[in-house]
């Protein structure tokens, strides 16, 4: 005898209603909810059931609540911060895994990048790389400018699924970094495949874009000491 599933408690329902009205309303990253008493009357419930349903979506990685000033749209909504798991894969090889997982994709989204761009992203790469430079320079932690050249080159693609990808190559970027940042001219041959890769996205040369965003994934495996398999070079 078949019982069905059992009603989906008040706060849920309600939960299911503000991710509705998050991707009807557009709202974007940042983008502040409306207060408890808008939302009480909206939906017709008490506040302790929105205030429930409000910390459902923030277990969710959805909203953000900062005491004293709100509930904010959360970046990459639905995204937690190790989507993958990857705090619990086999360590030892966890640095040649992101790796490797690089030059499959990376190469292709950089190919696509340099067809579909914008001139807001082209700023947005050469700004970075500038940045990057600098706090080379400067003795200073880079590598969060190097996430943000990856993400707006995978941002120059419109391909949200790509985007959400980033959380994985950012992983690899840290490990990458504690790996090769006292190899001698790391930093040189990834800065030069970077600019590489920006300029064949600027003339939209999709082949150029990809071989740099080749060179520089394998130049960075050789620096980590990580064996590139000979499949991925033909």
């Amino acid at each position: 005898m078949e019982t069905g599933r059992k009603p989906r408690k008040l706060p849920e329902q309600v939960a299911d209603k503000l991710r509705e009205m998050i991707i009807q309303e557009n709202m974007t990253t940042g983008s502040k909810l409306p207060a408890e008493a808008e939302l009480m009357t909206r939906f017709g419930v008490s506040r302790s059931t929105v205030r429930e349903a409000v910390k459902i979506l923030q277990t969710e990685h959805i909203v953000d609540i900062r005491q004293g000033q709100g509930t904010f749209l959360c970046a990459m909504p639905g995204l937690a911060a190790d989507p993958l798991g990857l705090r619990f894969a086999d360590q030892h090889d966890l640095i040649a895994q992101l790796l490797t997982t690089r030059l499959m994709i990376e190469p292709n989204v950089a190919a696509l990048a340099a067809q579909c761009r914008q001139d807001k992203h082209l700023i947005a790469m050469k700004s970075l790389l500038d940045k990057m430079d600098n706090a080379y320079l400067h003795g200073e932690d880079y590598t969060h400018y190097d996430f943000e050249f990856h993400s707006v080159v995978a941002q120059c693609t419109g391909n949200d699924v790509i985007c959400r990808l980033l959380p994985t190559i950012h992983e690899s970027i840290q490990a990458g970094y504690a790996h090769t940042q006292r190899v001698e001219g790391s930093y040189q041959r990834a800065s030069q495949c970077h600019t590489e890769m920006y300029r064949g996205i600027v003339e939209r040369d999709s082949a150029r874009a990809r071989a740099a965003a080749q060179r520089h994934m394998m130049q960075t495996m050789h620096d980590s000491g990580v064996e590139v398999p000979g499949v991925l070079l033909r």
